[in-house]
């Protein structure tokens, strides 16, 4: 049987969501035809819904804003994997399981269409949403993970974040009928935790005439064409946040390509236009003049948060080493116990896939809580360096499954590679991407492994491009050196690359200039780049 027709091109998020609820639990080939078409997908997205690689099942991604959530928030999203991510017949792959992203929210796979309403009745009653998680929309705020509770940080950050969501999902008709995706970053950081360069906007720690505010960077972004945000010569208090993401939202919504999908990013218009012209655009659709720049007072060196810290209340923050991201239902459930039993009940999510437990009073006792064994405060740096995306078998992009794969490549590291050289691996990022997709952020690693298919005239074979030397802080992003390179032989390489960095023969911050590490494969295929 097929039901009158759910979707329209005109419906909000809240619309749809509304809408799908109202229909009541029904499933996904029981809609109508053009439901399950181009308009219904795009429309799904928006609600954080996004169609995955299994026929009838979706992937569901949650909205959390700067990564903050309670153990309550935590518990509701362990029933939600527990009760609903479950396998299809006959599947081989994972169940009940969330991950991490690098966008600091969980996404969770299987879920079926006819549970949707359940799960957002769920996550309602703790505070949770999916709305704009996806899309050509304002996605999820990042920010410093340890925002209010770090003692290094500049200034509190908390209303900043709520102000930019709220204003997000209070005017959907700006916020999520846009040309394309668009994303944000707010940090007071004193580092690059929050990898500010790779947003369309971002607001970095900044002083001006005595008072702290940020400096705003515009036009930053990966995938096909990857592009550093070009800091603006602007400065905005914190209470003027939401003003200058308002104007660029319409400069976007005004001057942006809706035709183009592959290059409508906002950092294309930037490109396109310069960085004078957005700025120009911006600024005469403020309510405010704002002040040229300010005296940056970012380090803009890489930080993750991982391992036991004093914080500002006389207690301590603990980030642990999620490996790859991916945590069971039970896991899950785990972690908001031990929020509630030893800490102050929050837990914040990282960019690098981790998690952190704040308000840690006795740090001892819950060090020696068996989770902890396996999400550990003091991983290796191969378990600590190591991201990879979704990929295979759940994206309908990914050629390989990643996250197997960094599994294999951890512990291939850990075993060739010298302990006695560990301690100058510290700081180590290897990204894994299962497509030329950047989820899994590969231009920003100090090693990227992108997954393809290599071919003789034998067989075809699994293989990686790779790229080198990305450093998003220091303003320089990794450059392709082979591609098509066989995975063990690409192991090889990697190994020999770290050893000669264990050895003390290379620095870790030097993997820019370096050459001679990769053998065979072919050369690889050029990438705009844009700056």
């Amino acid at each position: 049987m097929s039901f009158k027709q759910l979707f329209k091109a005109d419906q909000s998020p809240t619309e749809v969501m509304g809408a799908i609820c109202a229909r009541g639990p029904v499933a996904w080939n029981e809609l109508h035809p053009d439901d399950r078409g181009p308009l219904g997908v795009g429309k799904l997205r928006l609600v954080g819904i996004y169609d995955d690689n299994f026929d009838g099942t979706f992937m569901l991604r949650t909205r959390i804003p700067g990564g903050r959530l309670t153990a309550g928030q935590l518990r509701a999203i362990a029933g939600v994997v527990s009760d609903f991510s479950l396998r299809s017949p006959g599947a081989d792959a994972p169940e009940r399981f969330a991950e991490i992203t690098t966008r600091q929210n969980f996404q969770i796979h299987w879920i079926r269409f006819e549970n949707l309403g359940e799960i957002w009745r769920r996550f309602s009653e703790v505070g949770l949403s999916s709305l704009e998680a996806c899309g050509n929309s304002m996605r999820n705020i990042t920010s410093c993970p340890v925002e209010g509770i770090d003692p290094s940080s500049h200034f509190d950050i908390g209303p900043v974040i709520d102000g930019l969501n709220s204003f997000a999902l209070q005017n959907e008709r700006l916020s999520a009928f846009l040309p394309r995706k668009f994303k944000v970053a707010v940090t007071a950081c004193h580092s690059d935790c929050v990898v500010a360069r790779v947003n369309c906007v971002a607001f970095t720690p900044a002083r001006k005439v005595g008072g702290l505010g940020f400096n705003v960077h515009l036009g930053g972004g990966l995938s096909d064409y990857p592009r550093l945000a070009t800091r603006a010569d602007m400065f905005v208090t914190p209470e003027h946040a939401v003003d200058v993401v308002k104007a660029a939202l319409r400069v976007f919504a005004d001057l942006g390509d809706y035709q183009n999908s592959s290059i409508n990013r906002f950092r294309a218009l930037v490109h396109s236009l310069g960085i004078e012209k957005v700025e120009e655009e911006i600024r005469s659709r403020l309510p405010f003049e704002a002040l040229s720049a300010g005296d940056d007072l970012s380090s803009w060196e890489n930080e993750d948060h991982v391992g036991v810290h004093a914080d500002r209340n006389g207690s301590h923050y603990v980030g642990l080493c999620v490996p790859l991201g991916r945590m069971t239902a039970e896991d899950l459930a785990e972690i908001a116990r031990l929020a509630d039993h030893h800490g102050d009940g929050q837990i914040r999510l990282t960019l690098r896939q981790n998690l952190i437990l704040t308000g840690v009073k006795d740090v001892d006792r819950l060090l020696d809580e068996p989770l902890l064994e396996r999400l550990r405060p003091d991983p290796d740096p191969f378990e600590r360096g190591v991201i990879a995306c979704t990929s295979a078998p759940f994206c309908k992009f990914a050629i390989l499954a990643m996250k197997p794969y960094g599994s294999k490549l951890i512990d291939h590291l850990r075993t060739n590679i010298p302990r006695e050289g560990w301690e100058r691996l510290q700081g180590l990022r290897i990204h894994m991407s299962g497509c030329k997709a950047s989820c899994a952020q590969v231009a920003l690693a100090h090693v990227g492994l992108r997954a393809t298919m290599g071919k003789n005239e034998e067989s075809v074979f699994d293989a990686f491009d790779v790229a080198m030397g990305g450093d998003a802080g220091a303003g320089q992003l990794a450059s392709w050196r082979r591609g098509e390179l066989p995975a063990d032989a690409a192991f090889a390489d990697v190994t020999r690359l770290l050893t000669s960095i264990a050895n003390g023969e290379v620095d870790l911050s030097d993997l820019a200039q370096q050459q001679g590490f990769w053998s065979g494969g072919s050369e690889p295929a050029s990438i705009e780049v844009t700056s």
